[in-house]
């Protein structure tokens, strides 16, 4: 089986209706995304098992001794979660210390055996991990899951997660499939942000080869300290926008210099921002 790209949330935006009886919360964890594939019948040092894991973005992955012995023991299949190490950030999973403390939080399955499961809704994707993944403390785990029809009880959830720290939630609708590398409307993604102004100074062209967003598609930004993150052009029209202001000065770009405002989930403790994104002008 070939590397699939996870489907991912969307951030919560104005609007957004709520229904009874539609979603699921599960914990966003603050880890490495790991998809990872279990086959029968190619030895390695434990069983007659082959573990292939990828990251988000297919580069494959060496799992800890002590997780590829608890994976040997699922059965054949696709699936999707999150290594982490439980009460850290996700900067914590590839400092050696923290090896044995590695967890993988299992929250979907793209197939099993060989068949697929990426057109089954949500509740019967999930239904099957109940029975295939044991309860107990084990290197692997099922992520919780909480149906929820209010607002009211998604905020508690959210708080309580907040109050230890932790990144936020993921609405997930429970009639939805599972939809490879996209980012789909049925996954919502709920978390703390936090927000910062910086100063602009300087741009990167963007790479790609389908959307070329031009030569002003990623702001470089400094804060009063020195330290420097970069943020997407919050849309196309604002890279239009900033092509055309350089093209109408006869120096400097009218941008450097100027203040931008950005949302942030947290700043590491070398002083990065992460997760930045655009978020408007002063």
């Amino acid at each position: 089986m070939p590397f699939k790209q996870p489907m991912l949330a969307r951030p919560l935006k104005a609007g957004f209706v709520l229904e009874p009886e539609s979603y699921a919360v599960e914990e966003k964890f603050d880890g490495h995304r790991i998809t990872c594939e279990i086959t029968s019948g190619a030895t390695n040092l434990f069983t007659n098992k082959q573990i292939t894991a990828w990251s988000r973005y297919g580069n494959q992955r060496v799992l800890p001794t002590h997780i590829l012995e608890a994976l040997c023991k699922m059965p054949d299949g696709h699936y999707d979660g999150e290594l982490l190490v439980p009460g850290k950030r996700s900067y914590g999973v590839t400092e050696l210390v923290n090896s044995p403390d590695l967890t993988y939080f299992i929250f979907d399955i793209l197939e099993f055996g060989n068949g697929d499961l990426t057109p089954l809704d949500y509740d019967e994707r999930r239904s099957l991990l109940t029975k295939i993944i044991p309860s107990g403390q084990s290197p692997i785990q099922l992520a919780a899951s909480t149906l929820v029809n209010t607002w009211d009880e998604i905020y508690a959830l959210r708080d309580m997660i907040w109050a230890r720290d932790g990144e936020g939630l993921i609405l997930k609708r429970r009639a939805a499939p599972y939809q490879i590398g996209k980012r789909s409307k049925d996954f919502i993604k709920i978390k703390a942000l936090r927000s910062a102004v910086l100063t602009v100074t300087g741009f990167i062209p963007g790479k790609g080869l389908i959307n070329d967003r031009g030569p002003f598609a990623t702001i470089i930004l400094h804060d009063d300290d020195g330290n420097a993150t970069a943020v997407k052009t919050r849309n196309d029209a604002e890279c239009r926008k900033l092509e055309a202001e350089a093209k109408a000065s006869t120096g400097v770009h009218p941008a450097i210099g100027r203040k931008l405002a950005i949302e942030y989930q947290e700043r590491t403790p070398d002083g990065n921002y992460r997760h930045p994104r655009f978020d408007h002008w002063i």
